[in-house]
């Protein structure tokens, strides 16, 4: 008879096992087998066990019969057991690697035949590829029993197809394993790569780990040697319905340990060996005090792995097993610290996560008193003598203002009110200063509408020039020059006629305010000049003294631009016009101007 191996996906070892002894138990007319087999996962010995009739057994604990069970690797058979000569059988048959019964053992195996009544036996070892996986001991309670030659070979047969099929089921196990294990990694990894909250990270690494090895709690602490108390950051509870961490405001009491960190002999020990500690069964080690956190159960075994990061220990992840003792297995162990170690990175990279959240934070605050600063300047300042679009700009950082003094092609306009020196004297101080802001506010939004740059207010007097720092053509700066003069006329209309109703200008002997403006074009040093304590951004050189000069020798209401600006101009009819041989103070004789009409 033949043992078929069944599907390696639906049984178990121990499922496995247990079938093996029944099977071979019946077919050899046993009336009590055994199998004593090695688990490779836990690396403990199992045993499994039938009997004919349960009644034989009642009387005796599996515990009792586990101790009575042979583990050799030799076939050994026990005819005539009547005269209980355990002590020469085993003698006589022992093999090395066999373990035999010794002192209270043989007495235990010695009563449990008498109790059963058991006449002969048989052991023969399960094996594969001569390893030895298990062995199988076969019993008969019947007198005259003696195992025949053809039933021993035949259980020869059968112990060769079970070590084959043991040896099966334990590859598939352990390949089982592997993959479970490497599934759990799997997951915290791609959840410490898939998030940068440290929560989410620990919270995940708790409740993979602690589902994976099906314990009552597995919790994930920060702590390091310098601490005085050890902080738990999550906690996994298959009873709970949620995970536990310190986010929780209820909790915040609860995640910080009671006693010391250096008081701790559990964490005093786990510095000292910086490797898993494994506690089957607390009971046992009354000298290693359980000071859980209070929120946790008591503990009956413990797995305590330490995260390390860079030789360091940083926090542990502690596995528990509140009611029963637990054999911990080694590839639990090996799980448990390959979990640590991703812990650690999960640790790390939480911290850097935070230390870059917080340089984000100071930068976004520096960046903003930035912005404040940029918004300071560019209303107060650059506004104040730039065309808004020009200013915005420069704020934005698409148009570089070059402020060091350079020289440039620019095109200088001077304007003038006419007889404001005689309204000053018949005004009052507070009325002359609120007249002079409206006109000089209207003369610096015709100056901007056409993207030129006050360069100073002169009292009633304004000096802008076109150019710079944006730079034009010659043709360009020309243009709105002219343009800006004759905004600037326009402009002043209206407020004298405010003026006028308001009683301004009203004295016959004061005619209402006229504008005159002098351009010229040429090259000046354009820049900020200045000290340390107070710079200003001007253009300084000979075409801001022949601008100057031209707008003292224009008549009332009407604008004066030299040669260099008239020949820039492409309009027919300046071309008409009739040149000015003016007599300017520090400049060459004859100088050409023209008189361009205010008002076209």
């Amino acid at each position: 008879m033949e043992l078929s191996c069944p599907r390696l996906d639906s049984l178990s070892w121990k499922t496995i096992c247990q079938n093996i002894v029944e099977t071979i138990g019946i077919v050899l007319n046993a009336d009590i087998a055994t199998i004593c087999a090695q688990e490779s996962l836990s690396n403990q010995p199992q045993c499994f066990y039938y009997q004919a009739n349960r009644e034989h057994l009642l009387s005796i604990s599996s515990e009792t019969w586990q101790k009575t069970v042979s583990f050799t690797d030799k076939l050994v058979i026990f005819n005539d057991l009547d005269k209980r000569p355990w002590q020469g059988h085993f003698a006589k048959e022992s093999g090395q690697n066999q373990r035999q019964p010794q002192g209270q053992t043989l007495d235990l195996l010695d009563a449990a035949c008498q109790q059963l009544k058991i006449k002969s036996g048989l052991s023969i070892p399960l094996t594969d590829q001569a390893n030895l996986k298990a062995t199988l001991t076969l019993y008969r309670c019947q007198p005259a029993s003696n195992w025949q030659p053809e039933e021993i070979k035949l259980a020869g047969k059968m112990a060769t197809q079970a070590g084959l099929v043991i040896a099966q089921i334990e590859a598939y196990e352990n390949m089982r394993n592997l993959a479970q294990r490497e599934a759990t990694l799997n997951r915290i990894i791609n959840a410490i790569r898939g998030s940068l909250e440290p929560q989410v990270m620990f919270n995940t690494i708790v409740s993979e780990l602690g589902s994976a090895l099906g314990v009552d709690g597995c919790s994930l602490s920060l702590w390091k040697k310098s601490d005085r108390f050890m902080r738990c950051v999550a906690f996994y509870n298959p009873q709970e319905s949620t995970l536990l961490s310190n986010e929780n405001p209820h909790n915040q009491n609860s995640t910080v340990s009671l006693v010391q960190i250096a008081d701790n002999p559990v964490l005093q020990k786990l510095l000292q060996e910086r490797k898993p500690l494994v506690f089957q069964d607390l009971e046992a080690q009354k000298e290693l005090a359980r000071h859980d956190l209070p929120w946790r159960a008591k503990s009956k075994a413990l797995l305590i792995v330490p995260l390390l990061l860079n030789g360091e220990i940083t926090g542990s992840l502690t596995l528990r097993q509140s009611a029963l003792s637990r054999q911990w297995e080694p590839s639990e162990i090996q799980l448990a610290q390959a979990v640590a170690t991703q812990a650690a990175i999960a640790l790390k990279q939480a911290r850097l996560y935070d230390k870059t959240r917080k340089q984000a934070e100071q930068l976004q605050i520096s960046q903003q008193k930035v912005a404040e600063l940029n918004h300071y300047l560019t209303e107060s300042i650059l506004k104040r003598f730039l065309p808004e679009a020009i200013a915005n700009k420069a704020a934005a950082g698409q148009l570089t203002l070059d402020l060091n003094p350079e020289l440039q092609s620019v095109t200088i306009l001077f304007c003038d009110l006419v007889g404001f020196t005689n309204l000053s004297s018949r005004l009052e101080v507070n009325l002359l200063s609120e007249l002079l802001n409206e006109y000089l506010e209207a003369m610096a939004q015709a100056v901007f509408e056409q993207g030129g740059t006050i360069d100073k207010f002169l009292g009633d007097a304004v000096m802008a020039l076109f150019g710079a720092p944006e730079a034009l053509s010659p043709q360009e700066q020309g243009q709105k020059a002219i343009a800006t003069a004759q905004a600037m006329y326009s402009y002043l209309q209206p407020l004298n006629q405010k003026w006028q109703a308001q009683g301004i200008g009203v004295d016959k002997n004061l005619p209402p305010l006229q504008l005159r403006f002098g351009i010229h074009q040429g090259d000046a040093v354009v820049g900020m000049f200045g000290g340390q304590q107070r710079k200003d951004y001007t253009a300084i050189g000979q075409v801001v003294n022949i601008a100057a000069r031209l707008e003292k020798n224009a008549a009332p209401n009407s604008i004066l631009v030299s040669e260099t600006v008239l020949n820039h101009l492409d309009f027919p009819p300046y071309r008409q016009i009739q040149p000015q041989y003016l007599q300017l103070k520090g400049i060459e004789p004859d100088f050409l101007a023209y008189s361009i009409p205010i008002d076209q």
